[in-house]
């Protein structure tokens, strides 16, 4: 009303200005018998959307950092309809079709599917030599990369199991995401003891007609399938060129373990949208490049720029039209079209900092919301971290994933963060440790003959402090451990 009276003002001579005015006012503060001033706004409407992302908390449905009401929604769950949430897990990838509040922060599903990448036996488990935080192993000849901070580990009769006692022969079953041949897991379930089914996707190829075929996984390497007598195959039959999920045993896992004996082969969506998926799509996860086809795609989702796409920030748009951007966590809002998803927003998300130290909450605005101070017990500086709900709060010891309620304490907590537009710290993961040493990694702030600062936290060194990769300077990046935690670092390496 203020912006109408001052147009008014400037726009009547002084003669007529008191009666305009005069006739303004008594609008303003009419109460008509309409009754229009006392109805409320009516709220814009949900955004009808089909989602793809990991699942990073509970209490509904968290994905991509919004929560979906699941009450009457439809749960399909390793091709089997499941009644509520407690088929899943943190950690699974889904896909969530439904609407999105005006908020971008709350929504409602109607269906939440999942399907495992692949399931078998753990075979050739080696630790990273260079980070003893990652481990990797194979399974149906898929390499498969777990790290001790982002994947979520359960198991069917084995509480216990963990990043730490996963040993080769076990039976999982990954969730995740390719990393060009290597499937990335933010999900690894131990599957129970008497459990002998397997599962791999791929295409088909040199199939007979009858009864053999060769599946091409996504990693260019091969299993042999054979159908067994009255195994469930599609409507359509077997052709050259399906992507298919394959499910049975391997009978010789000696003599022949890349033969696998197929109780059932199921059409898939190689990349997880279909046509039903018209309406808007979103899908968080690593950008991947071809440089062969000069093609992007993130989660297998291929995806189109075009002269209206808004990047975030800005700067993105030169690492993609370069090829640097390969390798980057975005999230990406479009439309599906012809099976090309045409990006309409696509946001960088990438983790650049690494955190290990005791905890307190500052505030929280509910279980999964609010900011956490780290401290790195004898350095000096603390460092605070927004908690959203895209965060993932990982617990090995726990059957039910903690929350910001339950922290008390201090306890140790191990952090990946990723920088916010307003120069806040925002949490991706938060795992609960039980160690006594300290970890930072990001821009080193100074150095001097005795002392280094990370992100304002000052440790101190001595000539007992291990530099890897040469002394920094001010604007390295660098990974500062204090495995005693006194204070002083032991190692300090400088980042890419």
């Amino acid at each position: 009303m203020r912006n109408t009276t001052q147009k008014l003002i400037k726009t009547f001579a002084p003669l007529g200005m008191a009666l305009m005015l005069s006739a303004t006012l008594a609008a303003c503060g009419s109460s008509g018998g309409s009754g229009d001033n006392n109805t409320p706004p009516v709220p814009p409407s949900a955004t009808a959307k089909s989602v793809v992302g990991k699942i990073t908390g509970f209490g509904s449905v968290y994905v991509n950092g919004v929560e979906y009401d699941t009450n009457g929604a439809s749960y399909d769950v390793d091709d089997e309809s499941a009644s509520d949430d407690s088929a899943l897990a943190v950690g699974m990838v889904v896909k969530v079709q439904g609407s999105v509040n005006a908020d971008g922060r709350t929504g409602s599903a109607s269906s939440v599917s999942y399907d495992d990448e692949v399931e078998g036996l753990v075979e050739d488990l080696a630790t990273d030599a260079a980070d003893p935080s990652i481990k990797t192993f194979t399974v149906m000849n898929t390499m498969v990369r777990v790290h001790q901070n982002s994947t979520n580990f359960d198991g069917e009769d084995d509480a216990a199991f963990s990043f730490e006692t996963i040993m080769n022969d076990d039976n999982v079953e990954v969730s995740g995401e390719y990393e060009g041949d290597i499937l990335v897991a933010s999900y690894v379930e131990k599957q129970d003891s008497a459990d002998d089914d397997f599962e791999a996707k791929g295409t088909v190829t040199d199939y007979d007609g009858a009864e053999n075929f060769v599946l091409v996984l996504k990693n260019g390497s091969t299993l042999d399938v054979a159908l067994a007598a009255g195994a469930e195959i599609p409507s359509v039959g077997i052709e050259n060129n399906q992507y298919v999920e394959v499910e049975g045993t391997i009978p010789d896992p000696v003599a022949f373990p890349d033969s696998i004996l197929a109780t059932k082969v199921e059409l898939e969506d190689d990349d997880h949208f279909g046509d039903d998926d018209d309406n808007e799509v979103e899908v968080k996860g690593t950008l991947n490049y071809d440089a062969a086809t000069d093609t992007w795609s993130v989660r297998d989702v291929m995806i189109a720029f075009s002269d209206n796409t808004e990047y975030k920030p800005e700067s993105l748009m030169d690492s993609i039209a370069d090829g640097s951007a390969d390798g980057l966590t975005v999230e990406v809002e479009g439309s599906y079209l012809n099976e090309v998803l045409q990006v309409e927003e696509i946001e960088l998300e990438e983790d650049e900092l690494e955190f290990k130290g005791d905890a307190v909450v500052l505030e929280s605005t509910g279980p999964r919301e609010g900011t956490i101070q780290l401290s790195f017990g004898m350095a000096t500086g603390t460092v605070d971290i927004v908690v959203d709900r895209g965060t993932m709060f990982l617990d090995d010891e726990a059957m039910d994933h903690f929350d910001l309620l339950s922290i008390t304490g201090n306890p140790k907590i191990e952090v990946e963060a990723r920088w916010a537009d307003d120069g806040s710290i925002i949490a991706s993961s938060l795992h609960l440790e039980d160690d006594m040493g300290y970890e930072i990694t990001g821009p080193l702030d100074a150095i001097d003959d005795v002392s280094l600062t990370v992100l304002n936290v000052v440790f101190f060194w001595n000539d007992s402090t291990f530099f890897e990769n040469g002394v920094p300077v001010v604007g390295d990046y660098v990974e500062l451990e204090d495995e005693d935690a006194d204070g002083f670092a032991d190692s300090v390496e400088i980042e890419d």
